[in-house]
């Protein structure tokens, strides 16, 4: 897919009409009742329909955005994402002057929100994967971000199911950092903000950092190796992630990933956000088969089927190389001996019973959702057409899936003991 254009929607250049300077705190009530609307003329409606491909912001005079009937005070609000362009239900990245208070998934625990993304789920099969894979990331401490399911309408017309996400460009400055970088294909940075408030440290600095990462990949290995990246990624987080995602068998691997800076001991060292889980189950991951992608600092590496990449991993506990940091911890004796120990760790810490309890919040969450025919009936406009049918089929398929990968991976590790 080729580099998106962005453009800008403006009728006139006035503020929206319906923008007011107040707002109301609205605290998310339960799931059936979540609900945000947006207000714009019908041909606006159309263009966000049939537009494919192209992120822009929606601006016109008049156009409102609203949760459970109480106007916000809204900045912007754009479409946003990949796969979400080539269909009609967009995602979007809200953008508020002032914060909406909205409580948990428990109907309590509220938060602050200025800034937030509305995924409409359109590659997530039955909406369960990326709940589920945030859910088992939230155990380990790698989530820290808010989500939950919500309903989207245009003009009335229900959108369907969303996930809410709180935005991890907004998060990371809540932390203290001054940069956050979304993680690109061959080593580069994908998309990156910048906010010096408290050190300013040069943004280059940041990004010097950043790359440090991969151009030790080569120059040194072993304990050497792994002291140096831990100085510069925060490889306990990012060994956890891995283990999530042979875990899920996470297809989607090298992008999805955000990176936040925080000073330590006056050096600049990465935490981690994951992001997209839209295509976990997956029988490889998208190295296999594919002639692009995949990273170059140990030569041209490619796959063409899964028993190819297999032959390579052996009998290893990671999913995906398509990243060259992956590929090096794969292939170095230390540091995947030091994966494996924080895998191992993760791993006996995690019981069949914590994904029935997963499973058992899943269900609670969108069980509201799949009771409305009206809300169900838009998956006709996605991937995927789904039912409370289907979804009950693949709650148990996937639980059943789950708990038997969790249980093979510790009879694994626990042989590789003896």
């Amino acid at each position: 897919m080729g580099r998106l254009t962005t453009i800008r929607l403006i009728a006139f250049f006035l503020i929206p009409a319906g923008i007011s300077s107040c707002y109301k705190e609205v605290e998310l009530p339960p799931a059936s009742d979540a609900v945000f609307e947006l207000q714009v003329s019908p041909e606006m409606q159309e263009f966000i329909y049939q537009s494919r491909d192209t992120s822009y912001t929606i601006y016109e005079p008049g156009m409102e955005f609203f949760f459970k009937g109480e106007a916000l005070d809204l900045d912007h609000i754009k479409t946003r994402g990949k796969s979400a362009l080539w269909y009609q239900r967009k995602s979007y990245a809200v953008f508020l002057n002032e914060p909406l208070t909205i409580g948990g998934r428990n109907g309590i625990d509220p938060v602050r929100l200025k800034r937030f993304k509305l995924i409409s789920l359109v590659m997530d099969f039955t909406y369960i994967e990326n709940r589920l894979a945030f859910g088992l990331l939230e155990e380990q401490g790698l989530m820290p971000l808010f989500y939950r399911f919500v309903e989207m309408k245009i003009n009335g017309s229900t959108q369907g199911i969303y996930l809410l996400v709180e935005d991890p460009e907004l998060y990371h400055l809540e932390t203290g950092s001054e940069y956050i970088l979304r993680r690109g294909y061959y080593n580069s940075i994908d998309d990156s903000e910048y906010e010096p408030a408290m050190y300013n440290i040069p943004r280059q600095d940041y990004e010097s950092r950043f790359l440090e990462i991969y151009s030790l990949l080569t120059l040194l290995d072993g304990e050497e190796l792994f002291t140096a990246l831990d100085q510069r990624l925060n490889l306990e987080q990012y060994f956890k992630k891995m283990g999530i995602d042979y875990l899920l068998q996470n297809g989607d691997y090298t992008d999805e990933i955000y990176l936040y800076s925080q000073i330590r001991q006056d050096m600049i060292r990465f935490d981690i956000i994951p992001w997209d889980y839209d295509d976990i189950f997956s029988s490889s991951p998208h190295e296999v088969g594919r002639d692009w992608g995949t990273g170059l600092l140990f030569g041209d590496r490619h796959y063409p089927t899964h028993e190819d990449l297999l032959a390579v991993l052996g009998d290893k506990m990671i999913f995906s190389v398509e990243d060259d940091l992956d590929y090096a911890i794969a292939m170095d004796p230390y540091l995947y001996s030091r994966y494996e120990s924080t895998l191992r760790d993760m791993i006996e810490q995690m019981s069949t019973e914590d994904i029935d309890v997963l499973f058992d919040q899943l269900r609670n969450e969108l069980m509201p959702f799949y009771h409305t025919e009206e809300v169900v009936a838009q998956s006709r406009f996605d991937r995927d057409v789904t039912s409370i049918q289907i979804w009950e089929n693949n709650m148990k398929d996937k639980k059943t899936f789950l708990k038997n990968r969790l249980t093979a991976m510790k009879e694994q590790l626990n042989e590789e003991l003896k």
